[in-house]
């Protein structure tokens, strides 16, 4: 969806959408399924640009990053973004850029796409590292079976190497 920043003028313009965003818009090594997100919020004229505000939700599945399974995940934020013409954006040389650079959107043709607006908050929202439980064993690094699954590995732990010269030592009373 396609917001005209040409038609708000003097009173904000309210908004509600809803889009499905597949995998491979967001991060398809982190993403499990299309996550469905629900954006509302009004848009106001500023001094330079424009206010966005509002809120969103999402839900889906994401992957656990050590098995690889679905994991449940959902979130609900509120957000705010400054909307600035693109010829005020600054050039592409190296420039330091400081905490309210952050929620500046640069728009053209005074035009705001909503669905590129919520695959950025989610890209935002989404958790460095996701596992299934605290305890995940994860994938056998030889077999790539599924560890935390009885039966899916049937692999012997490797020796480390270094440690072979103990293995024939004996401790306490069984040494004499």
């Amino acid at each position: 969806m396609k917001v005209e920043l040409s038609t708000v003028e003097n009173e904000p313009l309210s908004f509600s959408h809803q889009v499905a965003l597949e995998p491979s818009q967001l991060d398809p090594d982190q993403v499990a399924e299309t996550l469905v997100v629900s954006v509302e919020g009004l848009v106001r004229r500023q001094a330079e640009g424009f206010l966005l505000e509002g809120s969103m939700s999402c839900a889906g599945a994401l992957l656990c990053c050590r098995c690889l399974e679905s994991v449940p995940w959902q979130m609900e934020e509120p957000f705010s973004v400054q909307l600035r013409p693109a010829a005020q954006r600054p050039d592409e040389e190296d420039v330091e850029l400081e905490e309210d650079d952050l929620e500046v959107v640069f728009y053209e043709d005074e035009v705001l796409d909503l669905d590129e607006l919520a695959a950025e908050q989610v890209l935002l929202a989404l958790p460095m590292k996701t596992v299934c439980s605290t305890d995940c064993a994860g994938l056998c690094p030889r077999c790539r079976g599924n560890r935390n699954r009885a039966g899916e590995c049937r692999c012997e732990p490797d020796v480390d190497s270094r440690w072979a010269a103990l293995r024939d030592v004996k401790v306490g009373r069984d040494a004499d």
